[in-house]
């Protein structure tokens, strides 16, 4: 019984530090004018999370109404639909992309409107 929860307890700290290391990265994008284009790079393997921020929008609130990202995704590459979370004071879009591919990074293409500055 000893030796069970000795195999257990070392399970879960070797999947709890690798989770840490592969975990997803989460990369901010920074919206200033009223559309912005990213071409963004994922490696062999890799997921990563896109947070699309609206800047520069003066007194006009962003909400999911004038405001939108779409994640395209490419060959060997799989993205969610954007997804808006209303915070408080900065309010995002956030979409999800990995890439299936074991050898070739990819190149999704993300696009983000934002309302015109008031």
């Amino acid at each position: 019984m000893r030796d069970l929860i000795t195999i257990l307890v070392l399970g879960s700290a070797l999947s709890l530090s690798a989770g840490t290391a592969f975990g997803k990265a989460t990369q901010q994008l920074h919206c200033s004018e009223r559309s912005c284009s990213y071409t963004e790079e994922i490696g062999p393997s890799g997921t990563k999370t896109y947070q699309g921020y609206c800047d520069g929008t003066g007194k006009t609130t962003v909400d999911n109404k004038n405001s939108d990202m779409v994640c395209h995704k490419a060959k060997g590459l799989t993205c969610t639909v954007g997804w808006f979370t209303p915070i408080s004071d900065h309010p995002y879009w956030s979409c999800t992309c990995t890439n299936w591919n074991a050898i070739h990074e990819a190149h999704p293409d993300i696009d983000l409107s934002c309302p015109a500055p008031s």
